[in-house]
This record gives C-alpha cells, structure tokens and sequence, in this order.
C-alpha cells in the first residue's frame, strides 16, 4: 500500500488564510482579559489571601513567555500544521502519546466554551438588566433554565459562524478586538483618573457598610490585610490558568501564512498583548479602590454574603455603578462591552477543538467523514460535533460551581502540560534525525542545547509547579474528589478510542496507523 492512501486526501482542505495579526487575535480571544479580570479579581482574593493580582500577572507573562509560549512557537515552526500537539508529539514521540495529550486539551477546550456559554446569562448579561431596572430579567438570566437557553442561542450562532469559514471568522473577531479593547480603556481611564477621595464618598453613599468598616467586617471573618511575595507567586496559579501556554494559534498552523513569521507574532506578541491588558484592566481596579478594600471586599463576597454591604457582586463593573448610579447609560454601555469580551472569548474554543478532531480524522482515528469541508474551507462535521458537545457539556457545567470546574481540571491539564513540556525536552536528543529535518528558524541552540528543550524543561517545571500548587493549597479552591476522578477519566478514556481506531483501520480496511505516523500529514 503506497503512502498517499493513508491519508483521506492529498490536501487537507483547510485554507491558509490567517495573518500574524489574526493569530495573535486568537491567542487574546482565547485568554480574554475581561473576562478572566473578572473571574481573578472576584475570587482570586479568597483563594489566596496575600495575593497582589496585578503583579502575579505582570510576572506570570514573562514565566509563559520563556516556557510554553517558546515551546509551542517553536513546533508551530517546525510543523505548522491543524492539530498543533497531536501532530507532533504522534510523530516525534509516539502516536498515543500525541492523541492522549491533545484529546485531554480538547476537552478542557470543550469545558471552558462550555462554561462561557453558561455564564453568559449570569455574569454578562444579568448585570446590563439590572442596570436598565430589569430585576426580574436579570433574575431569569441567572437562573439554571434561563443561563442554559441563553447559552444554547448563542451555541448554535458561533457554530453558524465557524461553518461561514475562517477568513468570516477571523474578520469579524478583527473588529470584536477593537471594540473589546476600547471598552477596556475607557474603564481603566475613568478609574485611574477617578480620586480614591471620590470614590470613598460615592461607596458610602450606596453601600451598607462604609468603606472604613469593609476591612474591619472582613478581619472579623480571618482576613488579614497586605500582601507578601509567597503570595504573588503562588498567586501565578491564576496567570498560569488564564495564560496557559499561550499556544493556541498552533492548533490552527495549518491556515496560518507565514508561519515562520506569525507564529512568533501570533505566540509571543499574543502573550505580551493580554498579559499587559490584564495587568492594567486589573490594577486600575486597585489603583481606584486599594488593593485591601478590594480584597476585603471580595473576601466578605465569598466568605461571609450575610455580611456584604452591596446589591451587587465586587464585579469589575461593580466599580462603575458606585461611581455613577445615576448614569444608567454608562452602566448599560459598558456592561454590553464587558459582555462582547466574553462573545470575544467564546467561538476560539469551538474554533480550536474542531480543528483537533479534524486532524484526529485525517489519520482515521475518528470516521473519516468528519474530515469533510465546506466550499468556504470549514471542517463542516468536527464544528457541528463539537457544538454538540459543547451543548452537553454546558448542562453539566450548570449543576456545578465555577470555581470547581476550573480548578481541577486545571490540575490534571497542568500534568499534562508538563508531559508535553518533558517529551519536547527529550525529543531532539531522542529523535535527533527527525529533529535535524526541522526548519533552521526551529532549530536555535543556546551553548550548544537545542531551545527546544530548554523550553520543554522549563515548560515541564512550570506546569507540575503549577499543578502542586493548585492541589496541594486547598485555599485555592475546593478539591473534589469526583471531579478529579472525572477529569482523569477523560484523559484515560483516550485509550479505547485509540485501541479501537487502530483495531478497526488494521482489520476492516487494512491499514496499519503506524506507518501513517511516521509521515507529517499534508497541508
């Protein structure tokens, strides 16, 4: 059997027409700090008393930066193609290994689109109803019922979108950027210029408690004010969550021009990019307020609701509605931008996980009608399944706390980063021969070590520092046995479903999967 009958087809339909521009997009879409602020800062405090967000996300950029993000850029160099880990570690390491890595991301991908879709209603939309005096909307949008309706409309019209095509996609997410960006600008403008003597003011003038007596409340509750460095860097948990590698572009390196170009642009510029939006957008918030009330603040939230003084969450845009109450305008603008952050957020994931199943299914693994695209270059079948999936996994999502979903997954997906990280750090002593046939622009050494594995090592550090971290602080949130169980048995379950792929290639059509993978797959 010659090699080209391996493959479903000579190409493999996707179109490259992403620019370093549309890469880097993604990789801030995907890590959206608007969103993520908001997560960080409402909760971050609780988990970690002695935390100061906005520098362990300053610090966390330039530890993702030197890890992952070189990591990846470097593979997206060296085999720019739909798939990112999968393609590589199946042929630079072992076929399994590639599927068992990628399968796990792409259901932490799954998870957290289905997330954003669940908490569309409750944290993006209920607030802008309750700005225009909606009470009873706002609460439907919360409720179980109304936050899955409302996640389900937009499901299928980011799965309308993705079917539409890439360069559609990537043209109306260009202009999402933008208006996502402005928005966070003029919010940081009015809190960084906005006195902390006004502030106080308007806060006493809404709130149950003065703003004297929110750190007092919060003492009574073991709050103690002030941060320490042990606390930023154990605070580097949330960056490392919100960054992650930072890779992301790679997954779609095959409709990427100028890879060799993009990939650093698209990784390492993407990175540079949110890290600071972060920062900025989450210390304007500090800078108004001061990071102990804040923190005092957050703290009665999650510790003691009896005793917070206010009718709103300590959301971002909270901040805001103290400020200027009586400006409805205001509040429904900027809660509809806030809201386009998570829109912003949202389809990459969708985006993302239907291009690994289309590369799962170019190597038969999956049927290989899911390899089918549309006239517009779009995987039409891995769109529709993985919305589907996403579907379902949002009506788990919405029986369970935010905080549980998030953290541990996040400990198992730091594992497997870290293996990811350790197998790059092997590879180029372990298959030097494959190593040498990479592109010059992924083949840097420094003193004689291939970056490649410098960065895997340090990739490898990072993610089971991480991972420690997360499990072994129960502060940080709270550890479920089942959902660790749960997450694990995703991770496990990738083994039957390559043992009956392979079973299923070898004995019903008579090809051997192994010698598909010691090809790179067509672009």
């Amino acid at each position: 059997m010659s090699s080209k009958e391996l493959y479903v087809r000579k190409t493999s339909g996707l179109i490259r027409s992403m620019g370093a521009f549309d890469a880097m997009n993604l990789n801030v879409s995907m890590c959206s700090p608007p969103q993520g602020v908001l997560w960080a800062w409402t909760y971050g405090p609780a988990m970690v008393m002695t935390v100061h967000l906005a520098l362990s996300y300053f610090l966390g950029i330039w530890v993702i930066l030197v890890s992952g993000a070189l990591m990846y850029a470097l593979w997206m160099i060296a085999i720019p193609r739909s798939g990112g880990d999968y393609v590589w570690f199946s042929r630079a390491a072992s076929p399994y290994l590639g599927f068992a890595i990628n399968w796990f991301f792409t259901f932490v991908f799954l998870n957290w689109y289905a997330m954003n879709l669940q908490t569309m209603g409750p944290y993006w939309l209920s607030p802008i109803f309750y700005s225009l005096g909606w009470s009873g909307l706002a609460d439907w949008a919360s409720s179980w019922i109304g936050s899955v309706i409302i996640g389900t409309l937009f499901n299928i019209a980011f799965a309308i979108l993705l079917i539409y095509g890439i360069t559609l996609y990537s043209k109306v997410w260009k202009y999402l950027f933008f208006i996502v960006l402005m928005g966070s600008i003029i919010y940081t403008a009015i809190l960084y210029l906005t006195p902390h003597e006004v502030f106080i003011t308007r806060f006493n003038a809404v709130s149950s408690l003065k703003y004297d007596e929110v750190v007092e409340a919060a003492k009574q509750f073991n709050w103690v004010p002030g941060w320490a460095i042990g606390g930023v860097l154990l605070g580097l948990v949330f960056p490392l969550q919100n960054y992650n590698w930072a890779g992301f572009p790679a997954y779609v390196a095959g409709e990427v021009r100028r890879v060799e170009r993009s990939a650093w642009i698209g990784i390492a510029g993407g990175l540079i990019v949110m890290g600071l939006w972060y920062t900025l957008l989450g210390g304007s918030i500090y800078a108004l307020a001061g990071r102990d009330f804040h923190h005092a603040l957050a703290w009665l939230y999650n510790n003691a609701p009896d005793k917070y003084p206010l009718p709103l969450p300590p959301y971002p845009q909270t901040y805001l509605w103290i400020l200027y109450p009586e400006l409805v305008w205001l509040q429904v603008i900027m809660g509809v931008l806030w809201f386009l952050s998570n829109v912003y957020l949202t389809p990459p994931n969708l985006l993302i996980s239907s291009r690994n199943m289309f590369a799962w299914a170019f190597d038969r693994i999956l049927p290989t009608r899911l390899t089918k695209v549309n006239e517009k270059g779009a995987p039409l079948y891995t769109v529709i399944l993985c919305a589907i999936i996403g579907e379902l996994v949002m009506l788990f999502v919405a029986t369970a706390t935010y905080q549980v979903m998030i953290m541990n997954t996040f400990i198992v997906m730091m594992i497997v980063l870290g293996i990811a990280g350790l197998t790059s750090f092997i590879f180029p002593f372990a298959k030097k021969h494959m190593y040498e046939m990479f592109p010059d622009q992924a083949k840097i050494e420094v003193i004689g070590i291939p970056l490649l594995s410098i960065a895997g090592l340090a990739t490898a550090i990072v993610a089971f520092w991480g991972a420690y971290s997360m499990a072994s602080a129960p502060a940080l949130g709270e550890l479920s046995t089942v959902s660790l169980i749960f997450n694990i048995a995703i991770l496990l379950a990738s083994i039957p479903v390559y043992i009956v792929a392979y079973w299923y290639n070898k004995t019903k059509l008579g090809i051997d999967l192994s010698l598909l993978f010691k090809e790179i797959p067509p672009g």
